[in-house]
């Protein structure tokens, strides 16, 4: 059934909130594909410890493939390096120029392929594009950064392009307006009372780093806005799909709704939304307590755990009944225990399974 679930799937996307089990989900949904037989690649961002040791991307960024698995196919990981990300797309489209070598040493672009709003979310999409242009994995699963509001991962590439507009760079490049007529001129005017606001409050070396940085970005400028192009037509594709992944938290929930409908509007492709960690394995809110009286406090005990989870079974219920319009909802339940290795992870692929069977 899971081949229904990433049926014509080249490209999947797992967003969300921080702390929903975003980074398990994609790892798990990636021992799925891969058990089908699939040559699967994982990209994340920051897994937690135990997690990387499972993928054995502990300490690397390099493309790794997960030890310890016996699948029909493969299962392969990487942490994405922004930085080296960044210096690899620089290099490639300034094509290895001396301009290459005075851009690495400029201090604002040291902070931009860092520090920037926005220049991580830039980066994931450039690696996953670069990665799917390869063709050498049949199936890429990208586990989105932890951004404080998610939408700003579906942005980032415009804000990035928007930042390096020639609008903005010729500011820098020309503040004297010499390559502008007369009308250039009088905008110049303006533009030269903006730069001497920004030296008096930055200092003359900032704004010589900035002119500097623009006159060097000429020759990839072009390139990164093509390139931002590019990795848009790519996520609107028919074979990119989107999870999103919640759990149980209503701010969680209801910030799951806006954004199902943000991603639809984007023209994205939301196929499934994941509510994970929904219930304890173990429990079945059909079964009553079925031990003697003499145990009347462990009775109670069970009664108390069973009206908490019937009421949050209600709201989920609530949640899928709004969701189900938008997308294929499933639930996952909470294993109790830290995902440490390959196993946990072969478990909720087949937990995921599972519950596709039953919807």
């Amino acid at each position: 059934m899971s081949r229904d679930l990433l049926k014509d799937t080249k490209v999947l996307v797992c967003v969300g909130s921080g702390g929903v089990g975003k980074t398990t989900v994609a790892a798990s949904v990636g021992v799925l594909a891969a058990k089908e037989g699939r040559k699967v690649l994982v990209l994340t961002i920051d897994p937690a410890k135990r997690l990387a040791q499972t993928l054995g991307i502990e300490g690397t960024n390099d493309i790794t493939k997960v030890p310890g698995q016996n699948f029909k196919g493969e299962l392969w990981a990487s942490v994405i390096d922004h930085k080296r990300t960044f210096d690899d797309f620089v290099e490639r489209a300034a094509q290895k120029s001396e301009a290459v070598r005075k851009i690495f040493d400029n201090s604002l672009y040291k902070q931009l392929s860092t520090n920037l709003s926005g220049s991580q979310e830039f980066t994931s999409l450039e690696k996953l594009y670069s990665v799917y242009e390869s063709g050498k994995f049949d199936l890429i699963i990208l586990d989105t950064p932890p951004t404080k509001h998610a939408l700003d991962f579906l942005k980032a590439p415009q804000k990035l392009s928007a930042l390096f507009s020639e609008g903005v760079a010729k500011w820098f490049r020309d503040p004297e307006g010499k390559k502008t007529g007369f009308f250039g001129h009088l905008i110049q005017a303006g533009t030269r009372q903006v730069l001497k606001v920004l030296e008096t409050l930055t200092g003359s070396q900032f704004i010589r780093e900035l002119g500097d940085f623009f006159m060097n970005i000429e020759q990839w400028q072009g390139k990164l806005l093509q390139r931002t192009t590019e990795v848009q037509r790519m996520m609107v594709a028919p074979t990119t799909k989107f999870f999103l992944v919640t759990s149980f938290d209503q701010a969680k929930l209801k910030e799951a709704e806006y954004f199902s409908r943000e991603i639809r509007k984007g023209g994205y492709n939301l196929d499934t939304v994941i509510l994970n960690r929904v219930f304890p394995h173990w429990l079945d809110l059909r079964v009553g307590y079925e031990g003697g009286t003499a145990e009347q406090g462990l009775a109670d005990l069970y009664m108390q755990m069973k009206t908490y989870y019937n009421h949050r079974d209600a709201i989920y219920r609530l949640f899928e009944k709004k969701m189900s319009r938008e997308a294929r909802v499933l639930r996952i339940p909470d294993l109790v225990k830290d995902v440490s290795d390959l196993s946990g992870l072969e478990e909720i692929s087949a937990l995921i399974t599972e519950e596709e069977k039953s919807t």
